[in-house]
């Protein structure tokens, strides 16, 4: 993606919302698709159902921890939901970084234009 230069003046506010859109569709697609992956592998694992698989996954997805995975679960399945809750904080904490990126840079790019040129 590309973005002005400091040297360029700051982006309009239609360029501005246009590139949070990219993000938040960019986010949308990495976050469904971790939700599949995760539903689709409590569905095969556990054996559980697609509405039961779907919580599970989404569960572990938003930080709020597993609903099934116990002591008695196979430890097919405690490996799973283990890696799975491990993949999930490292796609939280990208997805924010993506969503930022464009916020920080316009920050940062009117930060720099408030100074003015420097030799």
């Amino acid at each position: 993606m590309a973005w002005e230069h400091h040297s360029e003046p700051l982006a309009p506010h239609h360029v501005f919302a246009g590139r949070m859109l990219r993000q938040i569709c960019l986010v949308g697609g990495i976050v469904a698709a971790a939700l599949a992956v995760g539903t689709a592998g409590y569905m095969l694992i556990s054996d559980l159902d697609p509405v039961d698989s779907f919580l599970e996954a989404s569960m572990l997805l938003s930080g709020a921890g597993p609903l099934y995975t116990e002591r008695s679960s196979s430890n097919d399945l405690k490996m799973f939901s283990s890696l799975y809750a491990l993949a999930s904080t490292l796609i939280v904490v990208s997805s924010v970084g993506i969503l930022a990126s464009p916020i920080v840079h316009r920050v940062l790019h009117r930060l720099h234009l408030g100074r003015g040129r420097e030799p």
